[in-house]
């Protein structure tokens, strides 16, 4: 059983700096202007004595004159998260007091008010702390103050959550999460259909879809089952080129889609498919292989287009072309809209992600480089010398990355490189992640005294 605990309240109360805290990272925006969480962020908090899903939700605006124009979108989500929610922290502001908007939303959780404790923020001051007393008046039984900047009163906070989480034997039964979840991030230029994606792939309205360029700020972190295992899904900002950056919020927000990127697993790049492949999507794209991230691409809107086998194939070679870099990616050709294709985006996902994490043996390692020196030697080093691999092993695994052990540190030409890579690749069976090679010399062995067959000894 997953348990869930919602963060909810006005405005600027520091929600995102309380999620921050708790889950000890920085993957909710803060910042001064009001409304910058647009969509539910998740984010798993482990403490000694409990691990639940905590989850930040957008702002609840009430009145006639709400901040943003997805107000209605907004509290539309919050509210789906109120009712899945084991437990409710309502956030309010202790330097400010009780305000009107506290009164209308607290009115609003009366009907779930045993799941309900206010959390008062900013009682680092002694304003703060005064005005404690205020909240009681909004009629739940727990209260509690933190400062969510300063960590102060966080302990308690936690210790009250394990006692008011419902038990957690059975959770997660049946799920091999050994390796933890496979963390998927959606990436793309903006309006290329990631939100959509994320809703179809979850089977529900998780994220803000609008036909409007931009709508996601925040990356929207969402953990699921499917099939016994665990998906930690992030949909990310629409990254533009970077001199059309201007908001503050939207430079947030790339630096927040960069952040994704290097924390998963594997970058699903969308494409839209009415567009074709474009430079910026080739931007995006380099941001995951920079990362040494494994990738799958997305070709997105293909129902809005006339298909054919002719179309799907000069679409794929214009990819190719422009996404050279990304070579070793799988392609797939999908409707965020109509569905088409996204069940099969998971079997995927599967495949690339046991070639990602994939361990292998030493001796597995060294028969392969001894086989591929055998069929091309390396080109020669500095001042005409041969270089002499000796032998490899695996150094670590996310993605699989190789030492091997040569007469000199100097770099592999180019051309070599991706030839020992694409061996690896394939007599190792992997399937849309980067391989990474690292060359080292021996001591003792510079100027390649030691000869093996084809100049590669293994021991």
């Amino acid at each position: 059983m997953k348990r869930s605990v919602l963060i909810v309240g006005r405005p600027n109360v520091g929600k995102s700096t309380l999620f921050n805290r708790l889950t000890r990272s920085r993957r909710a925006l803060t910042h001064d202007m009001p409304g910058m969480t647009r969509d539910l962020i998740r984010g798993i908090v482990e403490d000694d004595e409990i691990t639940f899903e905590l989850v930040d939700s957008g702002g609840l605006e009430y009145g006639d004159d709400p901040l943003s124009a997805f107000a209605g979108e907004i509290r539309q989500q919050a509210e789906a998260a109120i009712e899945d929610a084991d437990l409710i922290l309502l956030v309010v502001d202790g330097r400010e007091g009780v305000t009107a908007a506290d009164e209308e939303i607290a009115q609003h959780l009366r009907g779930v008010a045993e799941r309900v404790i206010v959390i008062v923020n900013k009682t680092d001051t002694k304003a703060g702390e005064l005005g404690m007393h205020e909240f009681h008046s909004l009629g739940f039984e727990r209260v509690l103050g933190v400062s969510a900047e300063h960590g102060t009163g966080i302990d308690d906070l936690l210790e009250t959550i394990a006692e008011s989480l419902p038990d957690a034997d059975g959770a997660g039964a049946g799920v091999d999460d050994q390796a933890g979840p496979i963390r998927l991030a959606i990436i793309g230029r903006p309006n290329v259909g990631k939100s959509s994606l994320l809703n179809r792939l979850l089977g529900e309205e998780r994220s803000i879809v609008s036909e409007i360029s931009g709508t996601t700020r925040d990356s929207v972190d969402t953990l699921i089952e499917r099939d016994g295992k665990l998906y930690e899904i992030v949909d990310t900002a629409g990254i533009r080129r970077k001199g059309k950056t201007t908001e503050a919020a939207e430079k947030l927000s790339i630096i927040s889609a960069r952040k994704a990127i290097d924390a998963c697993d594997i970058a699903l790049v969308v494409l839209d498919g009415t567009e074709g492949a474009t430079s910026q999507d080739a931007t995006v794209a380099g941001y995951a292989q920079d990362a040494g991230k494994a990738a799958i691409i997305l070709v997105n809107k293909w129902d809005a287009v006339e298909r054919s086998e002719e179309l799907a194939k000069k679409t794929e070679e214009e990819i190719r072309r422009i996404m050279k870099f990304l070579w070793f990616a799988p392609i797939e050709l999908i409707s965020a809209r109509t569905g088409r294709r996204v069940d099969k985006i998971f079997g995927v996902v599967d495949l690339v992600a046991a070639s990602y994490r994939a361990r292998f043996t030493t001796s597995r390692v060294n028969d392969i480089l001894e086989r591929a020196v055998q069929r091309h030697m390396p080109p020669a080093i500095s001042r005409g010398r041969a270089r002499r691999f000796y032998y490899g092993t695996q150094v670590k695994d996310s993605p699989p990355t190789f030492a091997l052990f040569s007469n000199t540190s100097e770099p592999i030409h180019f051309s070599y490189r991706r030839y020992l890579e694409n061996t690896f690749r394939e007599e190792l069976g992997l399937f849309g992640t980067p391989v990474r090679l690292v060359i080292r010399s021996r001591k003792g062995f510079e100027g390649g005294e030691r000869r093996g067959r084809g100049g590669c000894e293994v021991e």
